[in-house]
This record gives C-alpha cells, sequence and structure tokens, in this order.
C-alpha cells in the first residue's frame, strides 16, 4: 500500500540523520544503544529505521546541502552572487534592523516579496499598479519615483538608502 506520507524535505533529513547519529554514539542520548522494537502497524515507523547516521557533523552536512541547492540555481545564484549574496550558516548583513526592515532587507535581495505584480499573480489583487502608476514589481521597488531608491549592491551590505527604501516598503511588502 502507498504510503500517504509527504516526501521529506532535505532540512528534515539531515535533522534525522543527525539525531540518528546523536542515539548512536552520545551515551547521554536516551535511545543509546536502543534498537527498535517490532512494529505493530506498517504505516507507523521510527525515524531510526529510516535513516543513517551522518557521516560529517550536521553543520558540515547543512553546508554541503546548501551548497547543492545553491548550483542547482544556475543565473539566479549567479545573480545573489553579484549582489554578495552566497549561502552561509550566519544571519545576512541588517539582522540588528528591526524585524519588519531585516524581511524587507530579504526580500528585496532575493527579488521575492509580496508585491502588487505578485499579489495579483496569486490572485489576492486584482490590480497590479503601484502607487506611482507603473506595475509594481520587485525591481521596481528599488527605484520607484515616490519612495527611497536604492540598487542591488546597496543591499548586499546595507547602505543608508537601501534601510530608506526597505523602511518605506515594510507595511507593503
Amino acid at each position: 500500500m502507498p504510503s500517504l506520507a509527504s516526501p521529506l524535505t532535505s532540512a528534515e533529513q539531515l535533522s534525522r540523520k543527525a539525531e540518528r547519529t546523536k542515539q548512536a554514539i552520545d551515551n547521554r542520548h536516551l535511545l543509546h544503544e536502543h534498537s527498535a522494537v517490532r512494529k505493530r502497524l506498517g504505516s507507523r515507523s521510527s525515524f531510526l529505521d529510516t535513516s543513517e547516521a551522518l557521516e560529517t557533523t550536521p553543520t558540515d552536512a547543512r553546508t554541503t546541502e546548501w551548497q547543492k541547492q545553491w548550483n542547482s540555481l544556475g543565473s539566479q545564484a549567479a545573480q545573489w552572487k553579484e549582489r554578495g549574496i552566497t549561502p552561509d550558516e550566519c544571519l545576512a548583513t541588517g539582522h540588528d534592523q528591526p524585524w519588519a526592515v531585516w524581511k524587507t532587507l530579504n526580500r528585496l535581495r532575493v527579488g521575492e516579496g509580496r508585491c502588487k505584480a505578485s499579489m495579483k499573480k496569486w490572485n489576492i489583487t486584482t490590480s497590479d499598479a503601484c502607487a506611482c502608476g507603473e506595475p509594481q514589481t520587485m525591481e521596481h521597488l528599488m527605484n520607484c519615483t515616490q519612495a527611497p531608491q536604492c540598487t542591488g549592491d546597496d543591499l548586499a551590505e546595507p547602505t543608508a538608502a537601501a534601510l530608506a527604501c526597505a523602511n518605506h516598503w515594510k507595511d507593503e511588502i
């Protein structure tokens, strides 16, 4: 009978592998040296049955997985790299800003957010017009004539122009 469970994301798989590794080598772990009992129900399976131990540290495994996904992005990754955005296990610059501003900075950096063009595409609104009259895309937000303007370079290490732009759009996107 086919399983009804959804496939695991790579993050979930890494988490299971890390937990499996802890179970195998850490004598403080509650399941250390535990062997799984016979399953009574076929639909119930322990993570011990469905995962293997990590070969490296969890941090290295996550970084390797990020690199694989990053490399599969192709031109999108190249565009982000030009802006100074690379996969790293640290917070993006600007994390010391208020949450709404930092969230907006990150949305502007990657070019994905709740701009009116996206909202129209998702059938949430009927119009994609900005207050200036042009279609409000993520790219347009950085050069709208009715808001502070910034460039991708400004966003990489948030300059005053990037922060002003993010502050302006923080309640909208």
